[in-house]
């Protein structure tokens, strides 16, 4: 049968009513930062610093502040996982220059700044996810701690400060261990790990953390979970569509990375 553009139209937006039902279905939170304001106000929670340094969005994407003072930590919750469950989270994360430090940019110490982790309903944090010092004379490394605060893993390879990063993050209640991937093309994809005694903790948020150990902003978007490594990833919405109508042969799209 030959489809005319008006029934390929038809069928673009049930498919797309279909792969955002099935998205919401298998993802447990997510953000874009498609709004303009703070993230307490649009479903986030601060379990720490209320007020202070309030974390904002600006349409796009949402901006920490790594500097002097007390920061508010905030948590985007989800329904309870078991205390045998593993869960996955992921976000896009950009590093910005400019923190005024004669050194580097980003000056660290040697325990660096973890700015994300997975939490329970009180204060367990778990897959710390750390801004570290340099181990290859580039600008940063990211690190990774289990249920600590100094990273107990970190890559062997240096990264880039005003570059957008796919970061995924993991912890396994069964287990304790935690591990972490950067700009992976699936589950296998090169990670570093950390194994932990610290099991059997209720996951229900994902967090972000303002600390006061440096001076600069850490831009985060596309912040995920799920209880697989694929359903954590949040797609931009305009990146949905495309596919969608890649999918009916209606335009062309090529791959892009951010």
């Amino acid at each position: 049968m030959r489809l005319t553009t008006l029934s390929l139209l038809f069928a673009f937006f049930a498919l797309l009513g279909l792969g955002l039902t099935n998205a919401d279905a298998a993802t447990l939170a997510g953000d874009t930062f498609s709004y303009t304001g703070a993230l307490t106000a649009n479903g986030w929670t601060a379990h720490s610093g209320a007020g202070a340094k309030q974390i904002m969005a600006n349409g796009s994407t949402a901006t920490l502040d790594q500097s002097g003072g007390s920061g508010e930590d905030v948590n985007l919750g989800f329904s309870p996982l078991g205390a045998t469950d593993k869960v996955y989270g992921s976000m896009l994360v950009n590093v910005q220059s400019g923190g005024g430090d004669p050194v580097g940019d980003f000056p660290l110490d040697a325990s660096g700044l973890y700015f994300t982790h997975f939490m329970d309903s009180g204060f367990a944090f778990r897959a710390r996810t750390f801004v570290a010092a340099p181990v290859a004379g580039g600008d940063f490394t990211f690190g990774l701690s289990a249920d600590d605060a100094t990273h107990d893993a970190t890559f062997a390879n240096d990264f880039s400060y005003d570059t957008w990063y796919k970061l995924v993050l993991s912890y396994d209640a069964a287990t304790g261990g935690s591990e972490l991937w950067v700009d992976p093309i699936d589950e296998l994809s090169p990670k570093i790990t950390d194994a932990s005694p610290s099991t059997g903790t209720i996951i229900q948020a994902i967090a972000l953390r303002q600390s006061n150990d440096y001076t600069g902003f850490i831009e985060i978007d596309n912040v995920g979970a799920g209880t697989t490594f694929m359903d954590s990833m949040i797609p931009e919405p305009a990146s949905v569509v495309l596919a969608l109508l890649a999918g009916l042969g209606l335009v062309s799209v090529g791959r892009k990375r951010r």
